[in-house]
């Protein structure tokens, strides 16, 4: 492993599931690389892989929810976890409901969310950065949110 990749492997990260698109038609992914980049008005950065089969859904439906998982939700997030082939649908029998401003699929036992509306995209090397407006969250201020370090789940280098 060179030394680049071994850096960038000690960055934290917190661990969500990405939903997009209509109810159980949408699809959902785990991701890690997220971050605020502003605050007036609140906007997150979210990146994603351009082979990824949830760019198409990201493209159409202009929007997207954070999923915040707590520590100890490791078997949720594996659920999720890696490329959906094309036509895979992951949140064909999940339990969800709509969020409230976009209508894009929250999981259900999620320890909150952000409602977001794609403001622009970059394409940056092999991702393309999505630019969420938060138009609504919730969050269960008893959990702790799940991270790179406390969970050993990680996508990085």
């Amino acid at each position: 492993m060179n030394e680049i990749k071994k850096v960038l492997q000690k960055f934290e990260y917190g661990i969500y599931i990405i939903s997009m698109g209509k109810g159980n038609e949408g699809n959902a992914f785990t991701a890690s690389w997220l971050t605020q980049v502003s605050s007036e008005p609140h906007i997150v950065a979210l990146s994603v892989n351009n082979k990824h089969q949830s760019t198409r859904l990201l493209i159409e439906h202009k929007s997207f929810v954070v999923n915040l998982l707590a520590k100890g939700q490791e078997g949720v997030a594996k659920t999720y976890f890696g490329p959906a082939e094309s036509g895979y649908e992951k949140l064909k029998s999940a339990n969800i409901t709509n969020a409230p401003v976009s209508g894009s699929p929250i999981i259900n036992g999620a320890a909150g969310y952000l409602d977001c509306e794609i403001i622009n995209s970059v394409e940056v090397g092999n991702h393309t950065v999505y630019f969420g407006e938060v138009k609504a969250a919730e969050l269960d201020q008893n959990k702790q949110i799940m991270t790179t370090s406390n969970s050993n789940l990680k996508y990085s280098g």
